[in-house]
């Protein structure tokens, strides 16, 4: 179920239920209705999500019994640091407000990440 995969994939990440919904510029009981399919997230809130979660849309999508036991085993099989899937395997030792800068970079354009990357290289090094 659609519900059950974005709790799975948020919880699979560290991010808090208010980090997506402030990510998604929504409040957190809009965002808990999806994961309780209380609603039903529109098709641009799935391509957002996807981005927040480093997943294609067709893996939020995707109803097939097999690929939700593959997102649970995964949760399972090992812990976090020894995880290697797309999600950074140390996000759970990272700060609330460096996830919360991950869920913004998702977000962003290739355009956009660039300049933000290569602000942020120049503020580093004008900092040395």
């Amino acid at each position: 179920m659609l519900s059950q995969t974005l709790k799975r994939l948020r919880e699979n990440c560290g991010y808090t239920q208010q980090q997506v919904a402030d990510a998604l510029n929504i409040d957190r009981s809009t965002y808990t209705y999806y994961e309780t399919a209380k609603t039903t997230p529109d098709i641009n809130t799935i391509i957002k999500l996807a981005k927040i979660f480093n997943v294609t849309y067709s893996d939020i999508l995707d109803d097939d019994t097999q690929s939700t036991a593959r997102v649970s085993d995964v949760n399972k099989s090992s812990p976090p640091a020894k995880r290697n899937s797309k999600n950074s395997s140390l996000i759970y030792e990272l700060t609330k407000n460096e996830k919360q800068l991950i869920i913004y970079y998702r977000l962003m354009d290739k355009d956009s990440q660039k300049e933000f990357l290569d602000a942020a290289y120049e503020r580093i090094k004008s900092n040395k």
